[in-house]
């Protein structure tokens, strides 16, 4: 007489199974605590300021959109230019920068500017930490007549992925479920002021500040 297998039972073995994997790769990653010239140049972007006055906020659009405007004059040469073809609804121009450091890690920058058929417009600057591997990332675009950053850790995510993925290529976790969670970390996040959030004209000053040593980047 053959036995019934009960799948459920063998599912809930494997999860065990793969949660006591995770947790050992977990406790076997490196303590890095190393702070490249590449970190030390991000720390202007710290924390939000939840003052911030309309008009303050307002200034700080205006001055936003003045540097995406001056940044992709100033490598025009270098810049590229997209009508309607990466996305249909607009002409898009972009450039991606670098900040090298003496102890070689770097500052990447992406600037990007764009018209939409509709008549909006829109400008986005990214500005990520990279020694060797990319890890802290911050965001800047305009939304409702102001400046958002939005703080993207690389490292924690491709951590987290690595802790769902495994080196035989089976996927533990359903990433759809995974995504589903981050957009709603992301949204509380953005409720409890912790990301998100508007930046005021100081924050925009130090950003054109440091895109001052901005060179095209050698791989763009």
């Amino acid at each position: 007489m053959v036995k019934s297998i009960d799948k459920s039972r063998d599912r809930e073995y494997y999860r065990l199974h793969i949660i006591s994997e995770r947790d050992e790769y977990i406790m076997e990653l490196p303590n890095n605590t190393h702070s490249s010239e590449a970190a030390k140049q991000m720390e202007f972007a710290e924390g939000f300021n939840p003052e911030l006055t309309t008009e303050e906020k307002i200034r700080a659009a205006v001055e936003f959109d003045d540097l995406v405007q001056s940044t992709l004059l100033s490598f025009a040469g270098d810049a590229k230019t997209y009508d309607h073809t990466v996305f249909t609804d607009r002409v898009e121009s972009s450039i991606l920068l670098e900040i090298p450091q003496e102890d070689g890690s770097r500052v990447s920058v992406k600037v990007e500017s764009a018209l939409l058929d509709s008549g909006d417009e829109k400008r986005f600057i990214s500005i990520t930490e990279s020694d060797g591997r990319d890890k802290e990332t911050h965001h800047y675009y305009i939304e409702d007549d102001q400046v958002l950053r939005y703080d993207d850790n690389i490292a924690e995510r491709s951590r987290e992925l690595k802790r769902v993925l495994r080196p035989e290529g089976i996927i533990i976790i359903r990433m759809v479920d995974r995504c589903n969670d981050e957009i709603e970390n992301d949204k509380l996040e953005q409720q409890m002021g912790l990301n998100r959030q508007p930046v005021g004209v100081e924050e925009i000053s130090k950003l054109a500040e440091l895109l001052e040593s901005a060179e095209p980047c050698k791989l763009y």
